[in-house]
């Protein structure tokens, strides 16, 4: 990203005047699950106006054979670093972004106890949630009970109360406790295991695979158009109820 080019000669994030918001995805190295995450973001029905820069944080140098396949897409660019260094977050442009992606650092995280497995990320996600709140963050996360220390504000009275409710739900053998909890709610957090738990169900339902790529906009169903979303604001208040919108 800011290594000059024949095709650009711009050095850091501010300089491209971009038209439209950022997305950061943060991760310790290239997987294959960055391919399936940038294409639904570059669908072809997407007016090249509307799209959103695309800027991978990665800790390791990826290969040549990733770099050569994310080349075909606009837009998309990658740079060495990491979310625990606030300087290469405002190197990434975190100003000029409207999302951040955080995968689960499984490099760098505790293998020795299931409760230390999201420590790193925990502590680099709640860092930048204390330095750029208005950012909208999206989290992965090891253990779902990890949930309740995403966005934690001290002295929150409605956050106390959940805890007591998240302890009466366990008391009961429920194991969906963290649904209660605001960030998962907010769709700002999410649990590997959830994704283990559809990847099991998929060996006796098949049609799980396709309804999930549907679902994220991997795949288009025949004469459906194209999925969209929308943004719920304090103005929209009024429809109080999911039925309702």
């Amino acid at each position: 990203m800011f290594a000059v080019c024949e095709h650009c000669n711009y050095r850091n994030a501010n300089e491209y005047n971009w038209q439209t918001k950022t997305i950061i995805l943060a991760a310790d190295y290239a997987s294959n699950g960055i391919y399936n995450f940038i294409i639904p973001l570059r669908a072809h029905f997407k007016s090249k106006t509307t799209l959103n820069p695309i800027i991978m944080l990665l800790e390791r140098r990826p290969e040549i054979a990733f770099l050569d396949a994310i080349s075909y897409f606009p837009l998309v660019y990658w740079m060495l670093g990491s979310i625990d260094c606030l300087d290469d977050l405002l190197r990434a442009g975190i100003l000029l972004a409207e999302n951040v992606v955080v995968v689960n650092k499984e490099l760098s995280n505790s293998a020795e106890e299931d409760t230390l497995a999201d420590c790193n990320t925990i502590v680099a996600v709640q860092t930048m949630f204390k330095f750029f709140p208005g950012i909208r963050t999206i989290t992965e996360l090891s253990q779902s009970s990890n949930m309740r220390f995403m966005q934690f504000r001290a002295q929150d009275k409605y956050a106390l109360h959940l805890s007591k409710m998240e302890k009466k739900e366990k008391e009961r053998g429920s194991h969906i406790s963290y649904m209660f909890r605001l960030p998962f709610a907010a769709g700002s957090v999410f649990s590997a295991s959830m994704l283990d738990t559809l990847l099991y169900q998929a060996f006796v339902k098949d049609y799980v695979i396709t309804f999930i790529r549907l679902l994220l906009g991997v795949d288009q169903a025949p004469g459906s158009g194209f999925l969209t979303s929308m943004k719920i604001t304090k103005d929209d208040m009024w429809i109080r109820t999911y039925g309702r919108l």
